[in-house]
């Protein structure tokens, strides 16, 4: 009798599997071309993405001025000598004053730098601690404020943000990148 209820326990299991096995299928297998599970695209679909994405392509263009092809520097269509002259172009508009560049400053162990608002500071090798008041050096790299005394990361870039005495003390001879004014003191 416990014989003939399993069996049919398993013939019901096996009769429930195979329904869904078979919807299942025939949702993804036999789906009908151009409904959401197997969309079809014709050609004059294709065409008139194509002529929507031209029509926007020529007014950007129209946009950008006369005289100008609207390709970027990049493009197929430029030359290696034609690039070149565009960057050279790019980089005589900007002019050289523009451009400040990081200045590497080697700096002893027991110096103090004291750095003027917007100078930005990189700690590349060695250690040094914050000299700040009460909002200290601004860690851009970690997205927060330094407190005085607290130690430098190396490779993080640091804004002071105002000339009032905000700097360093090095605990090593450290090498720093440094792009605005500063004055070290040797202690």
């Amino acid at each position: 009798m416990k014989s003939k209820k399993n069996i049919a326990y398993f013939i019901t299991i096996g009769l429930l599997a195979g329904v869904l096995l078979l919807s299942h299928l025939s949702t993804t297998v036999f789906a009908q071309p151009g409904t959401a599970s197997d969309p079809l695209v014709t050609q004059r679909y294709v065409d008139e993405l194509i002529a929507d994405l031209q029509a926007q392509i020529n007014a950007l263009q129209s946009q950008i001025g006369p005289g100008s092809t609207g390709q970027p520097v990049g493009s197929v269509g430029i030359t290696a000598a034609e690039r070149t002259a565009i960057v050279n172009e790019i980089l005589l508009t900007m002019g050289e004053s523009q451009v400040i560049p990081f200045t590497p400053v080697f700096v002893p162990r027991g110096s103090t730098l004291i750095a003027n608002a917007g100078a930005e500071i990189i700690l590349r090798s060695g250690s040094a601690n914050v000299i700040a008041g009460p909002n200290g050096l601004v860690d851009i790299t970690a997205g927060r404020d330094i407190a005085n005394g607290e130690a430098l990361s190396r490779n993080h870039l640091m804004l002071v943000p105002a000339t009032d005495g905000r700097g360093l003390n090095f605990l090593s001879d450290s090498w720093i990148m440094i792009k605005g004014g500063f004055v070290i003191a040797n202690q």
